[in-house]
């Protein structure tokens, strides 16, 4: 089933390629395959991207307000009590202290703002703009300029036979045939990126089921009374007895944007704290460069600039998750719980992507020659 629909979707996107570069123009159809792949991937990474909108947009269409406030309180009770019961609820002694011995509010808010979407953009961009430069090496564009009917190039895991380098759409590779695609080191930049997309792309859509299923009250939200939605129903608890939560962004206000603006308002869903996407996304980032980088660097000298990079960017990735998590605990928009639920829906992640990598690589093992058809690779 899955070969077959595989088979159909190359099948459309060929279509597509020769029904926009024309039957003839090789070189042009390689550029519009580059182009509709990057296209697709830039599509899939926006949707998942905006997963927190999407969960506002069922709950507000399917769902009555009243009753989904309910359950994301009673959810959040539930938490309060799980954390009470087991020594985790230090959320509003942290920001206690932090609001009398360190403050700057501002910082911390525009950080919850601003850093957790740009940074993981930034990621993301990165391993997109590395694999398609390392596709772009490998095209044999003399070959395509000259007219020669392009074949597809076998998997990222094997290598052009030297009898058709010459005709080949890549180049010839003197690379291994044999690559375990369940080693990381050893894939290519396309089977890297893949890697690390899949884990964030189904993180992202794991947290997106929490979103739709378990929505939670944020502890800024407990002890508020006259904060409303755009429908003007009141979105907080008003638990004033029981929690003295502040809510920094709206107490001090952050330099990107406030809850009170009617965009925030109308797309974000204020109850989509279960698990942490800034979590997620944190560890994401952390992992994904010491997956391509590595842990440290022994071949550079303690005096040159790129050791001292690499060891600032090696330390910075580490800290950032934990950076992360201190903000959105200290800044009461998530609990402790949240955190740790997300570090655990990124390992299930990560094992489910690698155990698929495990099996393909089990299965391609049994394929000795590596076969070549004629359609584009697209």
């Amino acid at each position: 089933m899955k070969r077959r629909f595989s088979f159909l979707f190359r099948q459309l996107r060929r279509k597509i390629v020769v029904g926009v570069a024309g039957p003839a123009n090789h070189q042009r159809q390689a550029v519009v395959g580059l182009a509709l792949l990057a296209l697709t991937e830039v599509a899939l990474l926006a949707l998942t991207f905006c997963t927190n909108f999407l969960s506002a947009y069922i709950h507000n269409t399917l769902e009555i307000f009243h009753d989904f406030r309910l359950r994301a309180l009673h959810n959040a009770l539930a938490i309060v009590s799980f954390e009470r019961s087991s020594g985790l609820f230090f959320e509003q002694a942290l920001q206690g202290w932090h609001d009398a011995y360190v403050g700057g509010w501002s910082f911390w808010n525009t950080y919850y703002a601003g850093v957790h979407p740009a940074v993981t953009v930034i990621f993301l961009v990165f391993i997109l703009v590395r694999m398609f430069g390392w596709k772009l090496t490998r095209v044999n564009w003399k070959r395509l300029n000259e007219g020669a009917q392009p074949l597809s190039p076998p998997p990222d895991y094997a290598p052009v036979a030297p009898e058709l380098a010459s005709s080949a759409y890549y180049a010839s590779d003197a690379a291994s045939a044999v690559v375990t695609r369940a080693s990381f080191a050893d894939m290519s930049p396309a089977q890297q990126y893949r890697f690390l997309r899949s884990v964030w792309v189904l993180s992202a859509w794991l947290s997106f089921i929490g979103f739709l299923f378990v929505p939670t009250m944020p502890p800024r939200l407990l002890p508020v009374c006259d904060f409303l939605n755009a429908a003007g129903a009141n979105v907080g608890a008003c638990l004033t007895t029981e929690f003295s939560f502040v809510d920094t962004i709206g107490a001090h206000g952050s330099l990107l944007w406030d809850w009170n603006d009617e965009s925030v308002k109308t797309l974000n869903n204020p109850y989509a704290a279960f698990p942490s996407q800034h979590t997620i996304f944190a560890a994401w980032c952390a992992m994904t460069w010491i997956m391509l980088v590595g842990p440290a660097s022994s071949t550079l000298s303690l005096r040159s600039p790129r050791y001292w990079l690499r060891a600032l960017l090696r330390w910075g990735s580490i800290a950032y998750p934990m950076v992360t998590v201190y903000c959105i605990v200290v800044t009461a928009n998530h609990y402790i719980s949240d955190a740790l639920v997300g570090l655990i829906v990124l390992a299930i992640s990560y094992a489910c992507v690698h155990l698929y990598y495990l099996y393909q690589s089990r299965r391609q093992s049994y394929d000795s020659v590596p076969t070549f058809t004629t359609t584009l690779p697209y």
